[in-house]
């Protein structure tokens, strides 16, 4: 379990992170109300809270099936962060189906929107894609997807609870074997949601590549949270125990390897757009114009480059005080990436800086973010920080330390 003094300091971010969740939903819906940047703000805040939850569940399930010494001492972070995904559920459900009821932000569920004059190209492609973007078949997906996702982390969260009591193999068995297939459906669960939760924002957009990003994006945020999680709670207790420079390597190279992926995907569709050289393809990048091309900017320069030159060092990964500093950063910068990504596609978002939408976007990070890390933190408290009779841990352990020795 977690020390007295973890659990004191636990306790203390729970109490300040409930503060920060309500005062950053209170500017968001205060300013929301005023304007129409309420349910813009919402989903881009949702989304990258979204990212951390599901992205646990993918973490926990690539642990079982194949996961060394590092990923032992996430496990019950990735749990935790997996069983905020009924809250999640509740909240994207009011989020989405407010967004898609209430405003623009989905213009294909928005029928006097489509009847504008100049809205034939989306009114257009609309119609190409009513079997898939229609409001019944909306909700029904979400949920879909959820109980998938819901079945899973059930099933996972329950197994390791029974093996930590009674220490039978046979559930190290069920996991390994579900998490294979598993693995295959949170891809293409997660690329049906991308394409429906965001990228159907503009729906005139298309890409194959969408869902890959969305899962690129989830798991770099993932990986820099452990990081931040590790670091601030190894000081002493049984992570103190397991925890060397050589696992902070790992989580380094992992943040390395999905920056590197990240920029792969958010390059590749300009790439096949730009050489293609067709006119009705180009609409999604020329909403990114104007007054956000500091955005895309700062985009190449500070969340793709600046990492990524950081996490190159060696020295950086493996000092658990720089690594830390360098996932708040990274983690931070997700923000500007989902901007960058969604706003754009809002109406009045188009190739401009709309500040009630920026003002919006933050409160509704901060809030919702606010109140995830409190769910988190709650089902962090409830079990012990590491796995008590999994024998692959020690197996695990013996081989990083003969590695570390060699």
């Amino acid at each position: 379990m977690l020390t007295e003094n973890q659990l004191q300091k636990v306790s203390a971010l729970q109490g300040k992170s409930l503060f920060v969740g309500g005062a950053g939903l209170l500017v968001t819906i205060g300013l929301g109300l005023f304007t129409d940047s309420l349910f813009q703000g919402l989903l881009i805040g949702y989304l990258l809270c979204f990212g951390l939850g599901i992205s646990s569940l993918g973490l926990l399930m690539l642990h079982h099936l194949c996961g060394g010494s590092w990923s032992f001492v996430v496990q019950r972070i990735a749990e935790a962060g997996s069983r905020t995904l009924p809250a999640l559920c509740v909240v994207g459900a009011l989020v989405m189906f407010g967004a898609a009821l209430f405003s623009t932000v989905y213009p294909w569920a928005n029928e006097e929107f489509l009847a504008q004059e100049g809205n034939e190209l989306i009114s257009h492609m609309s119609h190409l894609k009513h079997e898939f973007l229609n409001l019944n078949v909306f909700v029904i997906c979400y949920f879909v997807y959820f109980a998938i996702w819901l079945s899973f982390m059930l099933a996972f969260n329950s197994w390791s609870k029974k093996l930590d009591a009674t220490g039978d193999v046979k559930y190290i068995a069920k996991m390994k074997r579900w998490a294979g297939f598993g693995c295959v459906l949170y891809v293409l669960t997660m690329t049906f949601a991308a394409t429906h939760w965001a990228m159907s924002t503009d729906p005139t957009f298309f890409s194959t590549i969408y869902g890959a990003w969305m899962i690129a994006s989830g798991a770099l945020s993932m990986m820099c949270f452990c990081v931040i999680m590790l670091t601030w709670l190894s000081n002493e207790g049984p992570l103190a125990e397991k925890i060397s420079s050589q696992i902070y390597h790992h989580f380094g190279n992992f943040m390395l390897g999905f920056t590197i992926f990240w920029s792969y995907l958010s390059f590749s569709p300009f790439l096949i757009i730009w050489n293609g050289n067709l006119p009705e393809e180009i609409g999604w990048y020329l909403h990114r114009s104007g007054s956000l091309v500091p955005v895309t900017i700062i985009l190449i320069a500070f969340v793709w480059f600046a990492p990524m030159f950081l996490l190159l060092m060696r020295k950086n990964k493996t000092n658990p005080n720089v690594l830390r500093k360098i996932a708040i950063y990274v983690l931070a910068t997700r923000i500007i990436d989902l901007y960058w990504n969604i706003a754009p596609s809002y109406e009045n978002n188009h190739a401009t800086l709309h500040w009630p939408t920026i003002v919006c976007t933050l409160g509704a990070v901060a809030g919702l973010g606010g109140l995830w890390l409190w769910v988190f933190l709650h089902e962090l408290k409830k079990r012990p920080i590491l796995p008590q009779q999994d024998p692959r841990e020690e197996l695990m352990f013996m081989k990083e330390k003969a590695h570390n020795h060699a």
